[in-house]
């Protein structure tokens, strides 16, 4: 588990490291997140010392909540003045994931089934 908490924190090093060199509106957290996936997927999934840590931390990621809800609180003048814009960023952002999500379980569905009939 210590290993997996020490890619872990590589690869959000990394992440930040690129996002600041390139200058990318992306955090260095979600770009480390987009490798970690990456080398679940062309390995197989995790192995057992990522499964172990991700199953200790998964009971307090509610806790990474509470700074953006701060974040939130402590800027209500600014988010006031642009209450309509983020209004339909909301519904447009969660349409757009629906569809996306609904598209893409489908053709999941469809390729699990196809592989079943095989």
């Amino acid at each position: 588990m210590i290993r997996a908490a020490a890619i872990v924190l590589v690869l959000l090093l990394i992440g930040d490291v690129v996002s600041e060199r390139l200058s990318l509106p992306i955090p260095g957290a979600a770009i480390g997140l987009v490798v970690l996936a990456m080398a679940f997927a062309v390995r197989g999934g995790p192995d057992e010392g990522s499964e172990a840590l991700f199953d200790f931390a998964a009971p307090y990621f509610p806790l990474f909540f509470v700074p953006a809800a701060v974040g939130v609180v402590a800027s209500l003048d600014i988010l006031a003045g642009a209450w309509i814009e983020i209004a339909i960023a909301i519904v447009f952002g969660t349409g757009a994931t629906l569809l996306v999500t609904g598209w893409i379980t489908q053709a999941l569905l469809r390729q699990v089934s196809g592989e079943a009939e095989a």
